[in-house]
């Protein structure tokens, strides 16, 4: 039996276990602002004096500099198909999370979204399952309020091992809203590790070819502080890094 938290590399000596607190965040679709939450998340572990290794499910080169930033250190990218398959992946993975406390990977578009129709092959189910890792799904509750329940159990049900271990939901409209969309989680037996009301502040705008000049980064590392000083009085972290 392996122990919980523990990945194991099979190299040409022999396997080799690694002992790595990591969490997944993914979303249920593109737009539910995941990137700012998981900026946020690295952050408020950097405010607990926690190192933090930032990754990037897929080959996107803009959420990775708003990653950086708010770990303080390079992000990096993890995908199946650039990287050669699940292995050189995961290797990638275990070398740059050397060194650190935990690593807080973020995924791509919906968390089951990859190479088909057919196949999680790419998606960010795909990692959390190559690394073994616990997830957090982002859920918008804007235009529901009980039926997110319903789409959460969904995720959670659609493969036989979802890896989902909590929910944050996110843009709630007011706290008879939040205490709504509580309810119908308890009563399904899903945790809400967060409560994030609906705030414009928060979004993350795409810059010209992701580039960013100095004083952009300025302007993004005191954007990211503003967004974690909304984000952390509405997050159980205790909770998020005994998941992880």
């Amino acid at each position: 039996m392996v122990a919980a938290g523990v990945i194991i590399i099979n190299r040409q000596d022999g396997p080799y276990a690694l002992k790595l607190p990591r969490v997944v965040v993914a979303g249920v679709s593109s737009g539910v602002g995941k990137t700012s939450i998981t900026c946020a998340i690295i952050r408020v572990m950097r405010r607990q004096g926690l190192a933090v290794s930032p990754f990037k499910v897929g080959p996107d080169y803009i959420d990775p500099v708003y990653l950086g930033v708010a770990a303080g250190r390079d992000a990096r990218n993890l995908d199946v198909w650039v990287m050669g398959g699940a292995r050189r992946a995961l290797e990638g993975f275990a070398s740059n999370s050397q060194g650190s406390d935990v690593s807080v990977i973020e995924g791509v578009m919906g968390y089951y979204d990859g190479h088909s129709g057919y196949s999680d092959y790419a998606s960010t189910y795909h990692m959390a399952s190559i690394t073994r890792s616990p997830v957090i799904l982002v859920a918008d509750t804007s235009k529901a309020a009980r039926s997110v329940a319903a789409t959460v159990l969904g995720f959670r049900a659609f493969q036989k091992n979802s890896r989902i271990a909590g929910v944050i939901l996110n843009k709630l409209g007011s706290v008879r809203h939040a205490l709504m969309c509580q309810d119908a989680l308890r009563s399904a037996g899903i945790p809400v590790l967060g409560s994030i009301y609906r705030d414009a502040s928060m979004a993350l705008e795409e810059r010209h070819l992701g580039l960013h000049s100095t004083v952009d980064r300025e302007e993004l590392e005191k954007k990211i502080e503003r967004i974690t000083d909304v984000v952390e009085p509405r997050l159980d972290v205790k909770k998020l890094l005994t998941i992880a």
